[in-house]
């Protein structure tokens, strides 16, 4: 989306305009839910945090000053849901975390890019990190968020942001060494 649509759109959500929602959800609804999905591991969950983070986009469409992109707010918002999400079931269930499951992929909307071998232990071992890791991987690396969007999303400064990411993925190629000499011959 251009920034010239992405006007246009905004335009078109603060008049009210019909059909102005319904392509704000046409136009970011997969980035938003693939998010959702590699930060929740439930599809389920996804789609529900996806349904609010537009309800709330849609409520909230006339607070939204502009200063980032209609994609970086709607991170945002989702990226808030999850976390108040997180803590409710945290609160509720303890620090158990849910582990991914080969029926969980197989119903997983991306199960056919994760179906090889390689790309099923990447995930594996994403999902073994905590999920302030695995946020700012899948904001920077799956979803291809720059590291000012991605501060804007987490509403941290840039520097940390890329730092976090950095000390992620070093996290993420240790264990995925682990893996590969766990299973060396």
């Amino acid at each position: 989306m251009t920034h010239l649509d992405s006007q246009r759109l905004l335009k078109s959500l603060r008049a009210g305009q019909p059909g102005a929602c319904a392509e704000l959800v046409r136009d970011h609804y997969q980035a938003v839910y693939r998010f959702l999905v590699h930060l929740t591991r439930n599809v389920h969950e996804a789609e529900d945090l996806t349904q609010e983070t537009f309800t709330t986009a849609w409520e909230g469409i006339a607070a939204f000053e502009g200063r980032a992109t209609l994609s970086t707010w709607l991170h945002r918002i989702a990226y808030t849901k999850f976390i108040d999400a997180y803590r409710t079931e945290r609160r509720a269930r303890g620090a158990r975390e849910r582990r991914l499951t080969p029926e969980a992929l197989s119903s997983d909307p991306l199960a056919g890019v994760i179906a090889d071998d390689e790309a099923r232990r990447l995930y594996e071992a994403l999902y073994e990190l905590g999920y302030s890791d695995r946020t700012v991987l899948a904001l920077h690396y799956l979803q291809g968020l720059s590291y000012s969007e991605m501060a804007s999303v987490l509403d941290e400064p840039a520097g940390t942001v890329k730092w976090r990411t950095s000390v992620a993925l070093d996290r993420l190629r240790a264990l995925l060494k682990d893996e590969v000499l766990d299973h060396a011959p």
